[in-house]
């Protein structure tokens, strides 16, 4: 298990309080020092938010990108807390938060079947930064941490088979 600041931490806390969530992941990358060129790459350069960014001709200055990957269980909790998460994602981005969910799958077929083994989900957080430190998306972050946990508890009379204690 990798140590992650406690700003981390308490983002996949909240995310991990549905008990249809796994494997929860998040990295940080400065966007704005990432060539255009390399979005077609394998591996890593494969999971970047691509439209986003070719949008902007690559990462605004000084921006930072926040990446928290995660999988869930194939069944009816699943698909009922990706709605949830959408819905909480939407309502922030709307709000004028700098926030996306999107899927991310691998080919059906490689050398084995993929199909059905390898979608995730990545909320995508951006921050401009002062180029120097993590602070600004740290904070953010415990931001989110706090509001997807008081979304949660707000509607969690609606959540109470989807949440664990």
């Amino acid at each position: 298990m990798s140590e992650y600041p406690s700003q981390v931490q308490a983002f996949h806390d909240a995310l991990q309080r549905f008990v249809a969530v796994r494997d929860v992941d998040t990295g940080l990358k400065a966007v704005d020092e990432i060539e255009t060129s390399v979005y077609s790459l394998p591996g890593e350069f494969g999971d970047f938010p691509h439209t986003l960014l070719r949008r902007t001709d690559g990462g605004l200055p000084n921006e930072a990108w926040a990446h928290t990957e995660f999988t869930l269980t194939a069944d009816s909790n699943g698909w009922l807390t990706l709605e949830f998460l959408a819905w909480w994602v939407r309502d922030l981005s709307r709000s004028g938060d700098q926030i996306q969910l999107r899927p991310m799958a691998l080919p059906p077929k490689a050398h084995e079947i993929q199909l059905g083994h390898t979608l995730k989900f990545i909320i995508d957080h951006f921050a401009i930064t002062d180029g120097q430190s993590p602070a600004a998306v740290l904070d953010l972050l415990a931001e989110r941490a706090k509001s997807l946990s008081g979304n949660i508890d707000d509607y969690g009379d609606l959540l109470s088979h989807l949440t664990s204690a």
